[in-house]
């Protein structure tokens, strides 16, 4: 069966995309699938979407390409399909143009099943969709979600449509009472999460993670101060939200005005999702509305247990409370929601039951199920169809040559029996790629998947490197090649992978990245120093490993910046492994012919050390609009300076995630100068001060 589903825009991260991108590929197994785009905003998609499953899209609003549409002529004015507010503002909003390509692609589409997902598009397929394909609607919200003028206009849709699927029994009961007279058409569909195969969580990391749009219904702000209640009796605990949302902003000022900015890591949009849940200790899911929860699935899958709201309709159909998780009253607030999290973040032992529980039973919630379904209702509208087409010509008598002409478009045909003569689809390209997991003993097993015979060999270069180094190793079949820490050698920077076979070299993209052991593990030492490792995916989608290798290395454990100055708590690394006695902390100024200054390093036992800097001293020496200050620790006299920063754990770029806020001081010789503290793209630890800068002004790019 041809199937397309019509999507606002493939190319974002939400909860329909995702949803859509594991069904499509899930109904893909065994049929043709198309994904059709409404808009094209980026060249490939955030959300990875099956090889198999033919993206499209119809007007292309990518600027600076020679298919740019959003200065099209028709692209101004007010489309004809009812409002749907949350598509009526910004420059994805609907206009003429949107009416012309949605009815145009409408009537030529040659799917046998088209499947809308959102209000609006249902209204399109209702009003002018064709009787040729089955007309399925999807609701990824629920109705008492909507405003009132879009639910009554929805709800108008379905009698037309035939079939409406939503995502819990519950809301179909309450689309089956609003619109009687459809009540047969309407389904619930619970969607699935796919099996990865990834790595379950051990749940001793120590980390709370939440996910989703960064909106008011998501209520990030409880959580954040749920997590604030806690820190002070559980030191060492982070929480990470992901995702990006026009909330941002403001969290990102209650965490500063709650002094968490070194423990609540706001990490943008990630994809995939389902390996970072696979770093947690506990998945946070604080909305006061959740329709059905695809986080919380994907964190079950990943082993994790759920701290969630009682929130309509999603988390308690699937969170079991006191087996897989915990369900928190809506009118608990925020002492409630700390209770819960504090219950389980006290408890290993419970973490690890309800995790384990969480995984089995996520299991029953696959995207070959609701694939299986679906399925299941499109035959039966299929049948439907089929029914009432030869009710009709039983009391219509027409023509022979007539009625087969009707029997043609009176419902599609399957797969096995097309309509016309179709071109085949061409198999996907296959893609020379690597799926990488770090082991807990720090090892990266690196799996390639290549179009090309072997014997494979993994290359791996260090990038913009004058010497051209690099480092081979043999990928064994059956089996992943193996970069162990003892074994493999890889000097500081960022390291490119490719696979050779023969004469052949094909840079790798980057498949599923395990990241997880690296909370928690501790460096490498050994008697050439320090090193760290973290595999991960570039910008462009392959796959690279940033190393770092130090004599010596004063990580960063601790961090409090104020009106006052900056106080750093390090613990010494590598070949220095107790503070000398007489050691400075170094704070030099990159712009040529500064001075540099000298801070005391205050020995705290066992390699650790601190100092507190007076943000008055660099701002005596600050003259230019804008300069940058750089640390390091002087062990002593002969010793060469210990690098000062942060590069533990999985994070590659944390200047971009975990962000200091500003210190605005008066300058002695007049005006405001912001000062704020950040990790550099080395690791290391940097001060920007700037004179009357926006708050939100971009950290240099070093």
């Amino acid at each position: 069966m041809r199937i397309a589903f019509l999507i606002h825009n493939a190319y974002g991260i939400g909860a329909t995309i995702r949803g859509t991108a594991h069904l499509s590929a899930a109904l893909a197994e065994r049929h043709d699938v198309e994904v059709m785009s409404v808009h094209r905003v980026a060249d490939t998609p955030a959300l990875p979407f099956d090889p198999r499953v033919r993206l499209s899209s119809l007007i292309d609003m990518r600027e600076g390409t020679p298919g740019y549409e959003g200065d099209h002529v028709l692209n101004t004015g007010t489309h004809r399909m009812f409002p749907d507010p949350a598509v009526e503002t910004g420059r994805l909003r609907y206009r003429t143009l949107h009416d012309l390509r949605l009815t145009e692609w409408l009537a030529w589409t040659d799917a046998d099943a088209v499947i809308a997902t959102r209000p609006l598009l249902n209204g399109y397929l209702a009003r002018h969709g064709s009787d040729r394909y089955l007309r399925i609607g999807q609701e990824h919200l629920t109705l008492a979600s909507h405003e009132p003028g879009l639910r009554a206009d929805q709800n108008s849709c379905l009698p037309h449509l035939d079939a409406f699927v939503t995502l819990t029994e519950a809301d179909a009961a309450a689309y089956r009472t609003a619109v009687p007279e459809a009540a047969d058409r309407v389904h619930a569909v619970p969607p699935g999460s796919p099996d990865l195969g990834l790595t379950p969580s051990l749940r001793t990391s120590r980390t709370i993670v939440a996910a989703g749009r960064l909106v008011p219904g998501k209520r990030y702000d409880r959580l954040v101060d749920a997590f604030a209640k806690l820190l002070p009796e559980h030191p060492g605990w982070t929480l990470r939200i992901y995702g990006r949302g026009p909330e941002h902003a403001a969290l990102r000022r209650r965490i500063d005005s709650l002094g968490l900015y070194d423990d609540v890591l706001l990490m943008g949009a990630v994809t995939p999702m389902e390996p970072e849940w696979a770093k947690a200790a506990i998945a946070a899911v604080s909305s006061d509305t959740e329709p059905y929860g695809h986080g919380i699935l994907e964190a079950m899958r990943a082993g994790v247990p759920v701290v969630a709201t009682d929130a309509p309709h999603g988390p308690a159909r699937l969170v079991a409370h006191g087996v897989t998780g915990l369900l928190v009253p809506l009118t608990g607030g925020t002492d409630a929601f700390a209770a819960a999290l504090g219950r389980l973040m006290d408890d290993q032992e419970t973490r690890d039951r309800f995790g384990r529980t969480a995984r089995v039973h996520a299991a029953a919630h696959s995207t070959e199920a609701a694939a299986k379904a679906y399925e299941r209702i499109l035959d039966d509208v299929h049948a439907r169809r089929t029914r009432e087409r030869a009710e009709l010509d039983a009391l219509t008598p027409r023509p022979r040559k007539a009625a087969r002409a009707a029997a043609r478009l009176s419902a599609p045909h399957r797969a096995e029996n097309p309509r016309r003569a179709r071109s085949p689809r061409k198999p996907p390209r296959p893609r020379t790629s690597a799926a990488a997991l770090v082991t807990p003993t720090g090892a990266i097993e690196i799996r390639p998947t290549a179009p090309f015979p072997g014997p494979y060999t993994l290359l791996l270069t260090l990038r913009d490197d004058p010497a051209a180094r690099e480092v081979r190793l043999p990928v064994p079949d059956p089996g992943p090649a193996v970069l162990g820490r003892a074994t493999h050698r890889l000097d500081e920077g960022r390291w490119d992978t490719y696979l050779l076979a023969g004469t052949t070299r094909r840079r790798l993209r980057a498949g599923l990245v395990e990241q997880g052991a690296l909370l928690g593990l501790p460096p490498l030492e050994d008697g050439t120093g320090f090193a760290h490792w973290i595999p991960y995916r570039t910008k462009d989608g392959y796959l690279a490993v940033r190393a770092w290798r130090r004599p010596a290395h004063a990580e960063i454990i601790a961090l409090e910046t104020g009106e006052s100055g900056l106080l750093v708590t390090a613990q010494l690394h590598g070949i220095v492994r107790s503070l000398p006695r007489g050691a400075m902390v170094r704070v030099k100024a990159r712009e040529e012919g500064s001075e540099s200054f000298l801070l005391a390093a205050r020995d705290q036992g066992r390699g650790r050390f601190g100092f507190r800097l007076p943000y008055v001293m660099p701002l005596a020496g600050h003259g230019a609009p804008q300069d940058v200050w750089d640390f390091a620790l002087l062990p002593e006299p002969g010793v060469a300076p210990v690098p000062l920063g942060r590069v533990l754990g999985d994070l590659v770029d944390r200047k971009r995630v975990a962000v200091l806020p500003y210190t605005a001081l008066e300058h002695p010789a007049g005006g405001t100068t912001r000062v704020r503290p950040f990790v550099n793209v080395r690791g290391d630890l940097s001060l920007l001060m700037r004179d009357n800068g926006d708050r939100t002004a971009r950290l240099p790019a070093d």
